[in-house]
């Protein structure tokens, strides 16, 4: 009994079978194991239940389909209302633990086209397993069926006409002596559905089942007649039709006993029916001491073509034994495969074998059964030697298409830093260009601009790049030995040098005013700037500053910052890295804060206070 306590709402228990519509149907379908048709057997019974049946011996309880990624695809419980999956006892949950309630399926619409009413009884004992027994009432006579091999046959039982038997259920030989036959079904699967085979076992011929269930018959007394049987019994009322010896001294019987005979050999001659001609012939050899003239010329001729039939049947069975034991011997399994079944089918009409073809079937049957577990062997390593395959090749294509994923993104932040140095010579040349720089500045700019230059490589166009050597040839003209310091060309005193605070001309007022509202606006959206942004965003609001102006507006812009808020201006200083390094130094200290002397600090620094600014004021 499996617990509660299973893991909530996964079914780990393979059902292949269920009842459809409700729980105490019997109305079997088993699940397709294959996806793609579970897809189809979906849409088929889109509008029924399924249900693990009572009469399959399981709980009652709804099942649904579960798809088989890893495992086959299978029935599972639907769990309570908690999660937890029910209890259920069923001790077989493969395709044939619902083959008793397909015998119904299968039967019901022959036996009707033969006249009979089959009502149909699943067994329920204690002692049993539901469905074990099936009996099939046919108008006051009963078929026992035996579907399970751990119960054993009543073969005296008074109520059944006749008892058949499923697979793997065992018959003592004395008693299939004793019966002549005993009759068999097994199931096989086609689709989500169960086939009937009907069979038939001999004494020493093991079990025939070539032949449909059209073929089959039920007789006045309620037995099964399959085409085996049929001839068998054909055979045994030959034999009880033939004349029965008497003494010599007893007046002869008339010539058309004699002639009776005669017509019974030569008609069991034409079939081949070997056992039967047999008979018929020893009791023939009996009777030709009373015969004389033409019914004795007329007997011995029948004889004669007897013996011709039987020994052209001996010559072919030894021939046939022998050429199957050299196959066994050999492990021939294919002539093995091929010789079997000719045997067996020769052995239908003559089925006495003596103990040294007892032996060769035997040995058959062993090399065969042993060649089909070597064939399922082989069959199983060439899956897991494909699928082996098939993991290696997926692992393979992964890791290319990670390596090239990589690869494309190695490309794109290249492509990405090549543009952003790019932006940076193009920034680092026009501050080359309109601002008035010491030497010292603009050599400090120009060795930026050639490593800008280099990281940017081929994104830099022509003229970019004409540009570059331009200014490194000019810093080059303007470095002579033993000069401490030289001046721009553009301007012998430097004009633009930072001074300390003073008092902010008029012009410069308005400026403040339109830069702190540009700086608020940037900080409530997140977004860091520069000088070029603003005199973009605000025009003629602010007008063309030197960079002592610049800082001056700055210090002004932030005189009202309180001493634990950060800068407005960080934003352009984290916007601008030259400007950061060149300027934004003087703004800290003007307002009585600590700079830090290395760039990379400043930098840590600006990006802290930038994104603090950016949390202070996303809701003002």
């Amino acid at each position: 009994m499996l617990a509660k306590g299973l893991a909530l709402g996964v079914d780990n228990r393979q059902i292949q079978t269920a009842v459809l519509a409700d729980p105490e149907s019997d109305d079997p379908v088993v699940c397709p194991t294959d996806a793609n048709e579970l897809d189809a057997f979906r849409e088929e019974f889109a509008g029924t239940t399924l249900w693990c049946g009572i009469l399959l011996g399981g709980c009652g309880g709804q099942l649904l389909t579960r798809r088989g990624n890893i495992r086959v695809s299978h029935f599972a419980h639907f769990p309570d209302p908690e999660g937890l999956l029910p209890e259920c006892g069923r001790r077989s949950r493969g395709v044939a633990s619902a083959d008793h309630l397909y015998v119904r399926a299968a039967t019901q619409t022959w036996l009707r086209r033969q006249g009979h009413t089959p009502r149909y009884r699943y067994i329920d004992h204690d002692d049993v397993p539901v469905g074990s027994l099936v009996e099939i009432e046919l108008d006051g006579r009963t078929l026992l069926l035996h579907m399970d091999p751990t119960t054993t046959p009543d073969w005296d039982a008074a109520q059944a006409s006749d008892i058949i038997l499923g697979p793997g259920v065992q018959v003592d030989y004395r008693t299939l002596v004793r019966r002549g036959y005993v009759n068999r079904i097994k199931f096989v699967s086609e689709g989500n559905q169960r086939v009937m085979m009907l069979g038939t076992e001999l004494p020493m011929m093991g079990t025939d089942w070539d032949f449909e269930l059209a073929d089959c018959t039920i007789d006045e007394h309620g037995r099964l007649i399959t085409p085996v049987v049929t001839r068998l019994k054909a055979a045994r009322a030959a034999a009880e039709r033939a004349p029965v010896p008497r003494p010599r001294s007893e007046k002869p019987e008339a010539p058309v006993q004699i002639g009776t005979l005669i017509r019974l050999i030569n008609n069991a001659v034409q079939k081949e029916e070997t056992t039967t001609v047999r008979e018929l012939r020893d009791t023939a050899r009996l009777q030709v001491p009373r015969c004389e003239g033409q019914a004795l010329e007329h007997l011995q001729h029948a004889i004669d073509h007897a013996n011709d039939l039987l020994a052209e049947q001996d010559r072919v069975r030894r021939r046939l034994f022998a050429s199957l034991d050299e196959a066994v011997r050999n492990g021939h399994v294919y002539k093995v495969t091929t010789l079997s079944p000719q045997v067996r089918r020769f052995l239908q009409g003559d089925p006495v074998t003596t103990p040294q073809e007892a032996c060769i079937l035997k040995a058959a049957d062993t090399l065969l059964r042993e060649a089909r577990q070597q064939a399922a062997q082989k069959r199983r390593a060439a899956d897991e030697r494909r699928a082996a395959a098939a993991r290696e090749w997926e692992r393979r294509r992964a890791a290319a298409a990670q390596e090239q994923q990589a690869q494309r993104v190695t490309q794109v932040q290249e492509r990405k830093a090549r543009n952003r140095a790019r932006g940076q010579v193009q920034s680092i040349t026009g501050r080359l260009r309109r601002e008035t720089l010491s030497a010292q500045q603009q050599k400090h700019l120009v060795e930026e601009l050639v490593l800008a230059a280099k990281e940017a490589g081929d994104h830099l166009s022509e003229a970019e790049q004409h540009k570059v050597n331009e200014w490194g040839k000019r810093i080059t003209a303007l470095e002579e030995p033993d000069t401490t310091e030289k001046t721009s060309p553009a301007a012998q005193p430097l004009r633009d040098a930072i001074t300390g605070p003073v008092r902010l001309p008029d012009r410069l007022v308005p400026a403040v005013a339109a830069v702190r509202g540009a700086l608020k606006k940037a900080a409530r959206t997140r977004t860091a700037t520069s000088w070029n942004r603003l005199e973009q965003q605000l025009g003629s609001a602010l007008p063309t500053l030197t960079s002592n102006e610049r800082v001056q507006v700055l210090v002004q812009v932030d005189r009202s910052t309180a001493g634990d808020e950060p800068l407005l201006s960080s934003l352009l200083a984290a916007g601008d890295p030259h400007f950061a390094y060149q300027y934004y130094r003087h703004v800290l200290t003007a307002l009585g804060l600590d700079a830090p002397d290395n760039d990379e600090d400043l930098r840590d620094v600006v990006e802290a206070d930038a994104e603090q600014v950016f949390t202070d004021w996303h809701f003002r």
